[in-house]
């Protein structure tokens, strides 16, 4: 990718940013360290000047002028420090600084100021620096300079290193934020990437995982999750799509054949009353179908709003017995029931549990043979409340419950049946709304036992149910 193209990404920017801030910091690092060590050297040199000024004014007279004329011999060569000692009339007495400074401090501490030194090749000079006056016991005044020296220098030497130091630092921050920002380039690149396939119809692209576990990889897999759960719902809206064309078809075909034949010619009324009745069936059976499918499409996007309610549910499959036993007993099968105790509560809504445990009965009571028992069984199960319905008939193979739960999918001896194959898609929605899981197993004996666990109610006053 281009610079500019480059420095245009967010990716950059806040690899650019985090290097300047780091540049920053390692300034404000060193200006610290650099305001200690200056402190540091105007206190040795201050300590060290005072301490000779106060030990040269302590002497007598004559001592103090042999003194300083050693001192001065001593370092007129180095040029490092310069004397000067005054009478009480300002005039110099001894030392190798001839020109004094007309106004400075008598109290030994250190200013910095600018004086006219002897310069054996250069004639007289002004340098700045570092002074120390005292003021003498008969009157008079000794001034100590010294110029800079090996503090100094270290000090000179400490700026320069930490001025490298921070074009360094910075230089390295700035290729760091750079390689870094080219890798959360790349990243982001290949993310919108498979964004774009996507986008353009290919729902099986899938972000690329570098296995390093880190955020990048972490977003992907959360991303790839989502694809694929858009691409198994988009799969599952062309089969409804498929499926809702072709089951209703049929009804949708006799209805049009129903009133063309009506209308045909002259019937009776008797005629056009069974003609009326089988077309409202064949309707009844299409709204069925549209109205299973919107509520199964409501429970699985969230948009189902469920007025929970606390209920026994054992009582639950009482009602229901009551009111499916007889037409079980009419179709020559037997329904009973059997209820571990009574206050196994759940939290729900209850008309829609209500429909599940009847599209249950409703399977059981079409898709078993006469003669067959069914019954309904509630009772606790771990931390949940397990309620099923047991049949005794021809059960299921195991590929036929794999696919069962899938909408408009029906087993081998339920074709030849009416329904439309949402029934136990129904269930499941209505089971995975509300926090269950719904299982089929096979009935000891034979047969086929739907069950479906939901969570238990929350424990009224803080006891167990």
């Amino acid at each position: 990718m281009r610079l500019p193209a480059l420095l245009r990404t967010t990716a950059m920017r806040l690899a650019l940013r985090q290097a300047l801030l780091q540049m920053l910091a390692l300034l404000l690092m060193l200006a610290i360290l650099f305001a200690v060590l200056e402190h540091f050297t105007e206190r040795q040199v201050e300590s060290a000047l005072r301490g000779e000024a106060q030990a040269l004014a302590s002497l007598p007279m004559d001592a103090r002028v042999a003194s300083l004329t050693l001192l001065a011999q001593l370092h007129d060569e180095a040029r490092l420090r310069y004397y000067r000692l005054e009478d009480s009339q300002g005039r110099w007495m001894a030392g190798n600084l001839p020109h004094g400074p007309e106004e400075v401090r008598l109290d030994g501490r250190l200013e910095r100021m600018a004086l006219r030194l002897p310069q054996e090749d250069e004639g007289d000079g002004e340098v700045r620096l570092a002074v120390v006056a005292v003021a003498l016991p008969e009157g008079g005044r000794l001034l100590i300079a010294q110029a800079p020296g090996e503090l100094e220098d270290l000090q000179d030497l400490a700026l320069g290193l930490a001025a490298a130091l921070v074009v360094l630092g910075g230089l390295l921050a700035l290729l760091m934020g750079g390689r870094l920002g080219r890798q959360w380039l790349a990243r982001i690149t290949a993310i919108n990437a498979v964004a774009g396939r996507i986008a353009a119809g290919e729902l099986g692209q899938r972000v690329p995982i570098t296995g390093r576990g880190d955020e990048f990889d972490l977003l992907a897999e959360h991303l790839n999750a989502m694809l694929a759960r858009i691409e198994a719902a988009v799969a599952g809206m062309r089969e409804v799509s498929d499926h809702v064309a072709h089951d209703l078809r049929r009804p949708l075909t006799r209805l049009k054949t129903r009133i063309e034949v009506a209308l045909g010619r002259p019937r009776e009324e008797r005629d056009l009353r069974a003609a009326l009745e089988a077309s409202l069936y064949d309707v009844e059976e299409i709204l069925t179908t549209f109205e299973a499918l919107l509520t199964i499409a409501r429970l699985e996007a969230g948009s189902e709003r469920l007025l929970r309610e606390r209920f026994d549910l054992g009582a639950l499959a009482e009602q229901l017995h009551e009111l499916y036993a007889p037409e079980f007993e009419a179709a020559g099968r037997s329904l009973m029931i059997h209820v571990e105790r009574p206050g196994l509560e759940v939290e729900g809504a209850r008309p829609l549990l209500s429909q599940a445990l009847a599209n249950l009965l409703d399977n059981a009571l079409k898709h078993t043979p006469p003669a067959t028992s069914v019954e309904i069984e509630v009772r606790g199960e771990g931390a949940g409340v397990r309620l099923a319905v047991i049949d005794h008939g021809s059960g299921l193979s195991a590929n036929e419950k794999g696919c069962v739960l899938e909408r408009f999918t029906r087993g081998d001896a339920a074709r030849s049946t009416p329904g439309s194959g949402l029934g136990l898609a129904l269930v499941q929605a209505i089971t995975r709304a509300h926090g269950g899981r719904l299982r089929l197993e096979d009935t000891p004996g034979g047969g086929l036992t739907v069950g479906l666990t939901l969570p238990v109610a929350a424990p009224r006053g803080g006891q167990g149910f």
